[in-house]
């Protein structure tokens, strides 16, 4: 019977050691695969933090271009109402050639181009007349009663060409 039980005894210790030897076993083998699998969602973590800051980094770069578009266009209008203004309330030329020649210099750092001087531009359309406007202040005009009617003296004068 001692027999029996030193087996017992045996295959009993011979349990416990192969429970502590595999538990030491999957600790060591184990171990790093769990600290791996960790490292991956940490991994996995940053990479979806990146992509939102990334998607924020984008959002915010297009809202920027937009408002500078936005910003672009305000300022084009109020050059234009400076131009349009310094045209028809400014009496002096040189104020007006300042003014525009400053306002072109400005409107130039916006566009990268150089623009014509105020003196070199072409002259806005205007609507067509009905009559043939004045050559001189003094001069009398086609809607004058006596444009075009000649005194008696006047007409045995020969008259000289008008030129332009």
């Amino acid at each position: 019977m001692e027999d029996v039980n030193v087996l017992w005894f045996v295959g009993s210790l011979a349990f416990l050691a192969g429970l502590i030897g595999g538990a030491l076993l999957y600790h060591l083998l184990a171990g790093p695969r769990s600290d791996r699998g960790k490292l991956e969602e940490q991994l996995k973590d940053l990479e979806g933090e990146f992509k939102d800051y990334q998607d924020n980094v984008s959002d915010h770069f297009n809202t920027t271009a937009h408002l500078i578009n936005k910003l672009t266009d305000s300022y084009k209008d109020v050059y234009e109402h400076m131009a349009t203004g310094a045209d028809s309330l400014c009496d002096d030329d040189s104020v007006k050639n300042r003014l525009s020649d400053t306002l072109i210099s400005s409107g130039a750092l916006l566009s990268g181009e150089i623009p014509k001087r105020r003196t070199e531009r072409t002259k806005p359309l205007e609507q067509p007349r009905d009559y043939a406007p004045k050559t001189a202040p003094d001069e009398k005009g086609t809607l004058a009663e006596d444009f075009g009617v000649e005194n008696g003296k006047d007409a045995e004068a020969p008259k000289e060409p008008v030129s332009p």
